[in-house]
């Protein structure tokens, strides 16, 4: 085996070294390329012709940059372009692909002229499904590494779009008639035949709107207009799945939905219409595969988006709801879907309109209100000490979360909340909403709750990390506590109004500091953090006289005596350990 292997290597390595030696001389480039084109056609073994391929690859890449087959290239690409006709290995494929490729990049004005046929060619291996799913990514990439050709030529590329959209209609009327009930036609193919083909239909379709990248504008007229195009797709997919199930349609139809929300501008009833779907395309996410929730979860992401400001608040608590499937998603088993999931979240929180913003961030403070309930809630004799009214919301005041849960959730919405708390500088996460950012993580959570502490040490510590980022974000708020100006959103001076808002943050802070750090019962990692942070804290307001009015606080005195206490602790510590 391992001599195979060696045998094999050495043969692609003499391959590659004919490929330099045509490039070295290159006025012998016509004899040897139709050396190698008449070798390759006499061979019979797809091995021995994958190696005269390579011999190509290797002169074209070695001479394309100087231009040297300039006199022979139009010879090559005819005989590359016949070639590339009669394959039916994919391991050809791939090598005479990486040819053409070359030819195109060093020669386009030859490769121009093929443009068309090659692509003919590379649609029939992409649409074919019975393809392993690895060559049709591969045939998709190198389609769209050839935009400048599809950019030149989009009265072809349009008309291919305009001929993909005929196809998919032609196999969801197909579907239509088999989910009427009506009696069966022997021309009409069963779902099995029908939903592949359509899946793959929606995948190039994809591939070519990416592929004419920027310039894809489909107003010029019928039928090829935004409304058509959105609307053919959405209802090709919706029959598909009235007549059965299919992941792999509803998945290509969420990556072109996608592709075309980058694309295109939808109308106020096209987004209405966008809207629903996305809705309905989660509430089927139950139970469904890796890759139909990740494209869920990424149109869902596009969605937010893209239609940003025009976002209705109504769709933001269908999302964020207590029975919303986007909430479920969080506790999937695979990684890619919880950081998906966090990505949806991290768009809800970065909205441009303040109201709509606004109502995401009440629900997911709701939540982690609900979560912070749950967990206190066994731990306490009588009624445990809810959060402040300010963060409780109520489409959660009848849900009880089980502790596993409600601890992930809160952990889960702290990170999720970095993206407003971490914008340096935003009137938005400290001035606009409320409770702010700042207000929420050091007073509305209840951070120095010794129960807490004890039995859910990860909740503490994620709170109290989320506050240092912010904090250190914004140089934990020391300049603004010196600041003398009167707030105003007048005058013109977005960091003058944010100072004005966050002036008593960093007394808060030292107060918080002080307090946590003079716990006996505190996690030792959150101990470590409180310690770092209060180090960074006391180099800051060395580093200049400006800051001498701040250790007269008194919010400064209690902080030195936490630090101090904690540092008493460590010695009982250190003793005890001694004795024993």
């Amino acid at each position: 085996m391992i001599q195979c292997c060696l045998l094999w290597e050495m043969r692609q390595e003499a391959a590659a070294c004919l490929g330099l030696l045509c490039g070295a001389i290159s006025y012998e480039a016509e004899r040897i390329f139709k050396w190698l084109f008449l070798k390759f056609s006499g061979s019979s073994r797809d091995e021995v012709k994958l190696l005269y391929l390579i011999a190509m690859q290797r002169g074209l890449e070695a001479a394309g940059e100087r231009k040297a087959f300039t006199q022979v290239m139009q010879l090559v690409m005819s005989s590359l372009q016949s070639i590339l006709e009669n394959l039916d290995t994919p391991e050809l494929l791939c090598q005479i692909v990486k040819c053409i490729l070359q030819v195109a990049r060093a020669y386009p004005h030859v490769f121009s002229t093929n443009f068309r046929d090659t692509v003919d060619i590379l649609v029939g291996w992409h649409i074919d499904h019975t393809q392993k799913q690895l060559l049709t990514t591969n045939v998709s990439g190198w389609l769209q590494s050839l935009e400048q050709f599809w950019v030149a030529d989009l009265a072809f590329s349009t008309t291919l779009l305009g001929q993909f959209l005929e196809d998919m209609e032609a196999y969801a009327e197909d579907l239509s008639h088999v989910g009427s009930g009506e009696a069966p036609d022997e021309d009409v193919p069963p779902p099995t035949v029908s939903l592949p083909k359509l899946a793959a239909l929606l995948r190039v379709f994809s591939t070519v709107v990416r592929s004419i990248g920027g310039r894809f504008s489909p107003t010029r007229g019928p039928p090829i207009t935004q409304e058509y195009i959105l609307n053919r797709v959405l209802s090709c997919v919706s029959t598909a799945r009235q007549v059965l199930f299919s992941e792999a349609v509803l998945t290509a139809g969420n990556e072109c939905l996608s592709v075309l929300l980058v694309s295109l501008e939808p109308s106020a009833q096209l987004t209405e219409v966008v809207l629903a779907y996305g809705l309905d395309q989660l509430a089927a996410c139950h139970g469904c595969g890796l890759d139909y929730s990740l494209a869920v979860l990424g149109l869902l992401t596009l969605i937010v988006d893209q239609i940003n400001t025009r976002l209705p608040v109504s769709f933001v608590e269908k999302l964020l709801a207590p029975n919303s499937q986007l909430l479920e998603l969080r506790f999937h088993r695979e990684k890619e879907v919880m950081a998906a999931t966090h990505g949806v979240y991290q768009a809800l929180l970065s909205l441009k309109n303040i109201p709509t913003l606004e109502a995401a961030y009440k629900l997911v403070l709701g939540e982690m209100s609900c979560g912070v309930d749950s967990l206190l809630a066994p731990l306490e004799d009588g009624p445990a000490p809810s959060p402040s009214t300010d963060i409780q919301h109520p489409a959660f005041a009848s849900v009880l979360l089980p502790p596993e849960r409600a601890e992930f959730t809160l952990i889960f919405d702290l990170g999720a909340l970095t993206t407003i708390g971490n914008t340096k500088n935003s009137l938005i996460g400290m001035w606009a909403l409320s409770p702010t950012v700042f207000a929420l993580l050091s007073q509305n959570l209840p951070l120095v709750h010794c129960e807490l502490a004890v039995h859910y040490p990860a909740v503490q510590y994620s709170v109290l990390y989320t506050l240092y980022s912010h904090c250190t974000r914004h140089d934990h708020f020391i300049s603004a506590s010196l600041s003398t100006s009167s707030p105003s959103l007048f005058d013109g001076a977005v960091i003058s109004t944010v100072t004005t808002a966050t002036k008593k943050h960093f007394s808060t802070l030292l107060s918080l500091l002080g307090s946590l750090l003079s716990k006996e019962h505190l996690y030792p990692e959150a101990r470590k953090l409180l310690l770092t942070w209060a180090l960074e804290i006391s180099l800051l307001i060395k580093k200049t006289d400006t800051y001498a009015p701040l250790f007269s606080l008194n919010s400064f005195h209690k902080f030195c005596k936490g630090v101090l206490a904690n540092g008493k602790l460590n010695a009982q510590h250190e003793r005890w350990a001694f004795v024993n």
